[in-house]
């Protein structure tokens, strides 16, 4: 991210009023995004998986991890 790096959005409500904005919380500049994940055929049926994501930066990390079970029948 660079430039502005606080996301607004400008809104107003359908049955009228004022238009109003609203900020968000700015995102990490200069940050690093890293995925990975591998997958276990267990039986011609059945899968075991496990999922990273992060995001890297200075002042901010945010890391993920999903297992995942798969079976086909």
């Amino acid at each position: 991210a660079f430039g502005d790096v606080t996301p607004t959005a400008a809104l107003a409500f359908q049955n009228g009023g004022g238009a109003f904005s609203v900020g968000g919380v700015p995102i990490a500049a200069d940050s690093a995004l890293v995925e990975g994940g591998i997958d276990w055929r267990i039986t011609a049926q059945i899968k075991l998986g496990v999922e990273y994501q992060g995001e890297l930066a200075q002042h901010a990390q945010v890391h993920t991890a999903k297992g995942k079970f798969t079976w086909t029948f």
